[in-house]
């Protein structure tokens, strides 16, 4: 552990820790609460629940994973406060918070939360007196506006950058990448995306390096070894500041010179990042400073994930219809096509950036595929066999998955499905792992599955892979939600490579990547169908072997990072080789 940068995380750790309480002890307060590890989010839960006041026990069923009983006292408590007002927001009960915001005196921050939460912006700001928190949110409204980009400090000059830069237009390119988040301290997606891409132009002959965003991993309760880590060879640089800078468009304009000036030390030639925007408004403008190209890689629909989070339809099209929605997606295409270059992840996402106007010929194509971890697996063994090793029964047939768990992805149609298929007598059983924020709910549904429903928690990449092989069947029953329908997660392709049949909800995104020799598909939203779909697959044994073996064919032959992996090489050569800019 490097002391000295120990000493400036604890540092950024108190100063962000004190502007918070004195910004909002009671949010702030909640917030921690939730975030602490699991024991001692469940120690402070069985605190608040010995303590008299519907807002204390709500606060304690909400941290002990009671989502029900939560919602529960909320709804039927006589009694207002900021606490039960703050709980209400965060189980999504927004006509209870409205409620109680307009009967408790001075509870003008929770009103402000609760339209910025509907995306109602401009009504949030006004909502406040003059302070810390109004000027916060009018400078974050201004970071949306069109054409607003950091600025970079003038002593940042194109030719310094050029001049580490213009010495080798080699065909293998020097990048630096800019993430929002990184193993080891995450572990999702996202990261395990990143790291194969960096791992990958490394062993390809490039010069590639990251850096993660301002202040990460102090952000997610973690604390990193050294200014640099390395994994896997992959150098991680991280950037704490000693005082995060209070508003948006400052730490956005110190992190384009960090970004700047990390360019200029390594030599870089391209600078890579991904969505969202705020990752983009950094590169674009430390790029322009620097003359170098930039790629920006849309992983995600930020805006169509936003609107999803809402607790019902009604509130999910409110969002879509709302200031917020239509400040972020206009940012994002804003930032698409000032990239010198687009990467996305599949047919449908592609379309949709240039429905927007991303300009088509700037898009290249980069599917998610299989690490080698995947590969290298032995998927001889069957899936009763796994679960023996794992210590869960062999008995049954066992369907799930490996995934974030939040509402979109569908999981509680999931559990109706076995819940149904188990009351006409197939031996269906259910097991997820992972985590999210939608896990207690999911677990309060399946309780009627008692032992038939096994939840890990969050788990290791290698974990990961092990339970889903533990499966017969692996399942993505996402809503039909526009970020489903644009989005191609990387679980069905993981699934394939496993060699176990994949069973989808019926969505362009999802369709695309998973071919009819590999799986099937049933209406989402539709619990009855998919039971119905998952008890026929249950009954053929000989069906589930054949899909595992063409999934996995398919996915060896044309999804594998090692052959993937290259075509980002190529993008950078390009654009490195270009006087398009």
């Amino acid at each position: 552990m490097n002391l000295r940068f120990l000493a400036r995380q604890l540092t950024n750790v108190v100063v962000t820790t004190v502007g918070h309480i004195n910004d909002d002890r009671v949010f702030f307060g909640m917030q921690l609460a939730r975030r602490l590890p699991g024991p001692a989010s469940r120690f402070v839960g069985h605190t608040l629940g010995r303590l008299p006041g519907d807002a204390s026990r709500a606060a304690s069923a909400w941290l002990l994973g009671q989502e029900t009983v939560a919602k529960s006292l909320v709804a039927g408590s006589p009694s207002t406060s900021r606490l039960l007002g703050e709980i209400a927001l965060n189980l999504g009960l927004l006509d209870e918070a409205e409620s109680i915001a307009a009967a408790v005196a001075g509870a003008r921050a929770l009103s402000s939360r609760i339209e910025w939460t509907k995306g109602h912006i401009d009504e949030a700001i006004a909502i406040l007196p003059d302070g810390a928190r109004r000027t916060r949110l009018i400078d974050e409204r201004q970071c949306l506006q069109p054409q607003w980009w950091p600025e970079v400090s003038s002593h940042i000059t194109a030719r310094r950058i050029r001049g580490h830069a213009d010495h080798d237009r080699s065909q293998h390119p020097t990048a630096l990448h800019v993430l929002t988040n990184s193993l080891p301290h995450t572990r999702s997606g996202y990261a395990y995306r990143s790291h194969a891409i960096l791992t990958t132009l490394s062993e390809a002959g490039h010069q590639a390096a990251a850096i993660t965003r301002p202040s990460y991993p102090v952000t997610v309760g973690r604390l990193s070894q050294g200014p640099v880590e390395v994994i896997d060879g992959v150098e991680y640089i991280r950037d704490v500041p000693l005082r995060p800078r209070p508003t948006p468009s400052e730490r956005l304009s110190e992190q384009a010179n960090r970004i700047a000036g990390e360019a200029h030390q390594r030599g870089a030639q391209v600078l890579h990042t991904t969505t969202h925007y705020v990752n983009g408004l950094a590169v674009g403008a430390a790029a322009a400073a620097a003359d170098l190209p930039w790629v920006y890689e849309v992983r995600g629909v930020l805006e169509e994930t936003w609107a999803a989070a809402g607790s019902n339809q009604e509130e999910r099209s409110a969002r879509r219809d709302s200031q917020r929605f239509a400040l972020m997606r206009a940012k994002e295409i804003e930032v698409a096509s000032a990239a010198d270059a687009v990467i996305t992840l599949g047919e449908t996402m592609r379309a949709h950036l240039i429905a927007g106007g991303v300009p088509a010929e700037t898009i290249t194509l980069i599917p998610n595929s299989v690490s080698e971890a995947v590969v290298d697996t032995d998927v001889t063994r069957t899936p009763a066999e796994v679960r023996r090793s794992l210590g869960l029964p062999d008995d049954g047939v066992w369907v799930g998955t490996a995934a974030s768990i939040v509402g979109y992805e569908g999981l509680d149609d999931l559990v109706d499905a076995v819940v149904l298929a188990r009351s006409q007598g197939t031996d269906l059983r259910l097991l997820i792992a992972g985590d999210g924020v939608a896990l207690p709910d999911l677990r309060e549904r399946a309780a009627v599955l008692g032992e038939n429903a096994v939840f890990t928690g969050r788990v290791s990449q290698a974990q990961a892979i092990e339970y889903q092989l533990a499966l017969d069947a692996i399942v993505v029953p996402r809503k039909d939600e526009p970020v489903c329908r644009l989005v191609t997660p990387i679980k069905p392709i993981e699934a394939m490579g496993l060699a176990r049949p994949v069973v989808i909800s019926d969505l362009p995104a999802l369709r695309e990547l998973v071919p009819d020799s590999a799986g099937l598909w049933t209406p989402p939203e539709s619990p009855q169908k998919l039971a119905e779909l998952l008890s026929e697959l249950a009954s053929d044994d000989p069906a589930r072997a054949r899909f595992g073996d063409n999934g996995r064919a398919h996915v060896l032959a044309t999804l594998r990072w090692k052959e993937i992996g290259r075509r980002y090489g190529q993008v950078y050569s390009q654009i490195v080789g270009s006087d398009a800019r």
